[in-house]
């Protein structure tokens, strides 16, 4: 160092150089530490008791409980700290939250020190109004029945110690957002910005139907333009948070070929953006995508249940506030219980599993008869399921699909006394709307309880009926012609086919009524939405009827017979019978998802190859006919909800086996994309044990059957 340096420093660090000022001290200079945790799709899965899985690098891993949780983020957290949420932290399906209007997962994220969340499709479930009480701690309904419970500490339900946002999320009206667009938060010396953005399909989810009437923006759009707001007033570290996802072929800290729109988003978005956290897919990976200007930045999922914690760490400039990109790093935390859970958190979903336990034991009401249920036919639970839905939406009549499960309706009740516990399952949470259609797309709906063999599954339903509404069908007349329009009476006059009707129905009707065997129910105008669930109110109507009659059974005759046999729509075709075939396949995405939903002759399930991890095409179902036939044809029925794609297989390969260890491919060709059964013919003589149906391409990169049916070749 020379004499003039050394002079010149200590004449600075003295204050006696003019125009020069002391140097920086060493914490100045130094980058700022900012630590993000992203959390997603909680769905109030908070006991650890939940059995959750996820697949690590050393084999399955059980992880999750909101204690380990809690436990998790104390040992990893760091100064300047953030809790990001992605949306659908509430709303979920575990009964001990569900039951208490989900206040248990919200003083359990209070608890976690939650700093912002998103408004995903789950938060509009109960509408916007709920989403606001989940804020304000205001009430709706009966208090201490609907919400408004006693929390751990015996205090009434305050809401949330954070805000939600999404930038996205607009009133048509005014074109402005119904929520902060974003947070700014102070970091050190400098600030830091975090835009929420909503599920832009948020209206046509079933539960979240029509969005409470807001517009839904598309993401890269809103994210671009809360950005440069974010910019404009100097914030220059801005973190992305969005109910959008993606999928991966790798582990839950990996990214093995990406795909999905936020990859598709994250490509697009400003460069000024440094950060993206996703949900919605009950996916994990752990990204790095180029901007628009080619530099990286994270892109991150955390799963979903509280099974993964993502973690980002970034580093601020002092002087400007700029992410140094370079320095970033992130990372997917398996939520194990290898460490000790946060005995606090542990007692507040102590306190609420009890409060369930208990609340399963007080009586609503008493029954003079059995409220018998059967999916396949006219029932009183259903009926009055019905009735209920008719009351509270007030349209001419209401016609309840009765075997869609949990969503509709799911149980009976005994004689006697009924308990809270006994009556939760019975009615489902779906929404009940209202929708104007013509009479004759109501004859065609009703038609619609009987699907043809040959369409590649066979299905008795039943349609609940309001009080009002009567018919007779014959079963001696062919699928699709059993129903006289002049034996359907509403209020004792017949149905008219070219008047319009105000249908009273699930959500799931409109939405997906193809996928359910209803295609009928999508040929609408007018909908409108009722202020309650299917559930609230047929527990309300238990709670304010102490004494209860079962409603009779007498809205649907049927005339008996036998229909003569109908040719499908590829000829005469001989089927074997499912029952005498087994199914097995490369990958799942569930238990629920598994091959055997392929041969169960019901059109709502499917098997569906796994989506997490991705597991990439092709991807291939094997039926095990039992002993080797003679087969001319597979008959394959595609996934029938028509707004979603996802495993439509476009491009197959069958092929054939009579060891089931060398497979030989008889037929290849491709699909449209269309809910219709599909078929694909063998050459003459093909004789086979295994029939294997590879999917080759597919939508979203998936292979889906709803069924699957061998046809026999003539003579066998």
């Amino acid at each position: 160092m020379t004499r003039k340096f050394r002079i010149t420093t200590l004449l600075a660090v003295l204050g006696l150089v003019a125009g020069v000022a002391p140097p920086p001290s060493d914490a100045a200079a130094r980058p700022i530490p900012v630590q993000v945790f992203s959390l997603t799709d909680l769905h109030g899965y908070l006991s650890e008791t939940e059995n959750l899985t996820i697949a690590g690098p050393s084999g399955t891993q059980q992880v999750g409980g909101a204690a380990y949780l809690k436990a998790h983020l104390d040992q990893l957290r760091k100064p300047n700290s953030f809790l990001i949420g992605a949306g659908d932290q509430f709303s979920g399906w575990p009964d001990y939250t569900q039951a208490f209007a989900n206040e248990p997962t919200i003083e359990v994220l209070n608890a976690f020190g939650m700093d912002f969340d998103v408004a995903g499709n789950h938060e509009f479930d109960r509408e916007f109004p709920f989403l606001r009480r989940m804020t304000t701690g205001a009430c709706y309904g009966k208090p201490g029945f609907d919400s408004c419970f006693k929390d751990s500490t015996g205090r009434n339900f305050h809401g949330t110690d954070y805000a939600y946002h999404a930038a996205n999320i607009v009133d048509p009206r005014t074109k402005r957002p119904v929520l902060p667009p974003y947070w700014i938060a102070q970091a050190g010396s400098q600030r830091i910005g975090f835009i929420g953005l909503g599920f832009p399909g948020t209206p046509t989810e079933t539960l979240s139907i029509k969005g409470s009437g807001f517009e839904f923006q598309g993401v890269v759009e809103a994210a671009n333009r809360a950005a440069a707001e974010l910019k404009a007033q100097g914030v220059n570290a801005i973190v992305v948070s969005m109910h959008e996802g993606g999928q991966q072929g790798g582990l839950y800290d990996e990214c093995t070929n990406p795909t999905g729109p936020i990859f598709d988003a994250a490509r697009t978005m400003s460069p000024d953006i440094d950060v993206i956290l996703g949900g919605h897919w009950h996916t994990a990976f752990n990204c790095m995508i180029p901007d628009p200007n080619g530099v990286p930045r994270p892109v991150l999922e955390a799963s979903n249940h509280g099974r993964v914690l993502g973690e980002v760490n970034l580093s601020l400039d002092p002087a400007t506030g700029e992410v140094i990109r370079s320095a970033t790093t992130a990372t997917n935390h398996a939520v194990t219980k290898d460490v000790t859970p946060d005995p606090k958190v542990q007692k507040i979903v102590k306190y609420w599993m009890d409060k369930w336990t208990a609340r399963r034991q007080e009586p609503l009401t008493r029954l003079d008869r059995d409220l018998d249920f059967v999916p396949t036919a006219e029932s009183r639970t259903g009926n009055l399921v019905a009735d209920l839905y008719k009351t509270e939406a007030g349209g001419d009549f209401a016609l309840v699909p009765a075997d869609l499960g949990v969503d509709v309706i799911a149980a009976g009740l005994k004689a006697g006394r009924v308990t809270y516990g006994e009556a939760w399952p019975v009615a489902g949470i779906s929404p009940i709307t209202t929708l104007s259609m013509k009479g004759s797309t109501v004859e065609a709906v009703l038609e619609q309880q009987w699907i043809p063999p040959a369409y590649g599954c066979s299905r008795l339903s039943a349609l609940a009926t309001s009080a009002n509404f009567r018919y007779t069908y014959d079963l001696r007349r062919p699928v699709g012609d059993r129903i006289d329009p002049a034996a359907v009476l509403i209020n004792g006059n017949p149905l008219q086919l070219d008047k319009t009707y105000r249908v009273t129905t699930s959500a799931a009707m409109p939405l997906h009524g193809a996928q359910y065997g209803y295609p009928g129910f999508q040929q609408y105008t007018d909908l409108t939405r009722a202020p309650r669930m299917g559930q609230e109110v047929f527990l309300n109507y238990l709670r304010t009827h102490p004494s209860l009659k079962a409603p009779n059974l007498d809205r649907v005759t049927a005339i008996p017979g036998t229909p003569p046999p109908a040719d499908g729509p590829f000829g005469p075709l001989n089927l074997l019978p499912q029952r005498e075939m087994t199914a097995t396949a490369t990958s799942q995405g569930s238990s629920a998802y598994a091959a055997p939903a392929a041969i169960d002759g019901n059109c709502a399930t499917m098997w569906h190859s796994n989506w997490s991890p991705h597991a990439p095409l092709p991807q291939y179902i094997t039926l095990d006919l039992k002993t080797p036939r003679a087969i001319e044809a597979l008959v394959y029925t595609p996934r029938q909800d028509a707004e979603v794609p996802n495993g439509r297989i476009s491009s197959y390969d069958v092929q054939t086996s009579t060891d089931g260890s060398t497979f030989t491919s008889v037929t290849k060709g491709s699909w449209d994309g269309s809910i219709d059964a599909k078929i694909a013919r063998f050459p003459a003589g093909t004789t086979a044990r295994y029939v294997r149906l590879v999917g080759l391409a597919g939508g979203a990169d998936y292979a889906a059957a709803t069924e699957l049916n061998i046809a026999l070749a003539p003579g066998s």
